[in-house]
């Protein structure tokens, strides 16, 4: 016999609640870390910092190698990702791609898996990974460029699934190495939530030149597997897209350091298309983002300014924006972790920093606040590292 269960809107909206609820509750009560690379040419590292669970503030970091090697200049958005109890970053040096195991015990230590694989192309910017169809993807920059995609196993780590990257000819058309925020180059790589689509962006024009415009690629998944030939967008009003992030299947919130941030809407057929456009008022190179489901907000890094600027998701509308300390320069990359925001600082003379940002009381009309920089030299990490990422993710 089967029974059949109705609920009501009202009871089913309170129990997608109480799911969410538990789920920050269960995160909360685990064991967490903050991770970035130190993009050091001489061998590169994954840099863990343990993040106290009630304070949010960061403290002994740990160095693990990557097994390969870092590149001075190097720039992208995800250098870093974590899925799980795994870990994946770029050794843009060496044309590699690792694979970490996490213990959730002990996540300061991660695991290399097997060995730093080859990405088939050069300067490797990017990493994506979907549990889902258990595969990681890399952006190559570069001459040979592109995108290479592996399948992943808990013991031995990386397998190429490809013969040669996934061509993004002729948007993306670089040197050796290619230039720091050049136009026509590599700069994100990303799963849509669902993972039913790879999504990667080359950046149109490095300035306001409405001529070159920025270029979306979307490979869709089929039958577990990312497809060869994808679906390409050129969005005229966009330029200089340094970054892309998801906020559902339908929206993503972009980047474009010519004028601040937009939202952009990604059809069934996996077209985009512009939807809200924000002009970050001072903004200078706006870069990279991080979206807070907690507190219903997108928080916008910009490499010159020492400002995050906080958007409503919904309509791109700037909420308010968070100063910090101003000798540090700027604000690149950043990871969310619970109530606090992590700001990867990499200031020419301040060298690199992370930088916690307090987040609770937001929802209430609170502005969120710097609590803590941590410096990174006194481990001997200097100001080309990538990325941030946070466990659990």
């Amino acid at each position: 016999m089967h029974l059949t269960l109705t609920l009501s809107p009202i009871v089913a909206s309170a129990l997608l609640v109480s799911c969410h609820v538990i789920d920050y509750q269960v995160r909360d009560n685990q064991t967490h870390a903050v991770y970035t690379l130190d993009n050091d040419p001489a061998g590169a590292s994954i840099v863990s910092l343990h993040i106290d669970q009630f304070t949010g503030i960061v403290s002994s970091p740990v160095k693990t190698s990557t097994g390969g090697k870092g590149l001075v200049g190097a720039t992208g958005s995800n250098s870093v990702v974590v899925s799980g109890d795994y870990l994946f970053t770029v050794s843009p040096g060496s044309n590699t791609i690792s694979m970490f195991s996490i213990d959730n015990k002990d996540p300061w230590q991660p695991s290399l898996v097997g060995q730093p694989a080859n990405t088939l192309g050069q300067f490797p910017m990017s990493v994506a990974y979907s549990s889902k169809i258990k595969t990681a993807c890399v952006l190559n920059g570069g001459p040979i460029n592109g995108v290479t995609c592996f399948s992943t196993d808990h013991q031995e780590g990386l397998a190429v699934l490809d013969i040669e990257p996934r061509s993004m000819s002729p948007q993306l058309n670089q040197t050796t190495p290619p230039p720091v925020g050049a136009s026509f180059t590599a700069q994100d790589l990303f799963f849509n939530p669902s993972s039913t689509a790879l999504f990667a962006i080359v950046l149109g024009s490095n300035n306001t030149d409405p001529s070159v415009p920025a270029t979306f690629f979307a490979w869709p998944v089929v039958e577990g597997k990312v497809s060869t030939t994808p679906v390409v967008s050129v969005i005229r009003t966009l330029r200089a897209v340094f970054s892309g992030q998801f906020v559902n299947d339908d929206t993503m919130i972009v980047t474009d350091f010519s004028f601040g941030a937009a939202l952009v809407q990604v059809s069934s057929s996996l077209q985009i298309m512009e939807k809200e456009k924000t002009v970050i008022p001072a903004q200078l190179a706006a870069c990279w983002t991080a979206y807070s489901p907690r507190f219903d907000s997108i928080y916008v890094s910009d490499a010159f300014t020492t400002n995050i600027t906080v958007l409503d998701p919904a309509s791109g509308a700037i909420k308010t924006q968070v100063p910090f300390d101003p000798s540090l320069g700027g604000a690149d990359d950043s990871a969310i972790d619970r109530n606090w925001l992590y700001v990867l600082a990499l200031g020419a003379s301040a060298g690199a920093n992370v930088v916690v940002i307090d987040l609770q009381g937001s929802n209430s009309g609170k502005v969120p606040t710097s609590i803590q920089t941590f410096y990174l030299g006194d481990i001997q990490v200097a100001s080309q590292s990538l990325g941030m990422a946070v466990y659990p993710s």
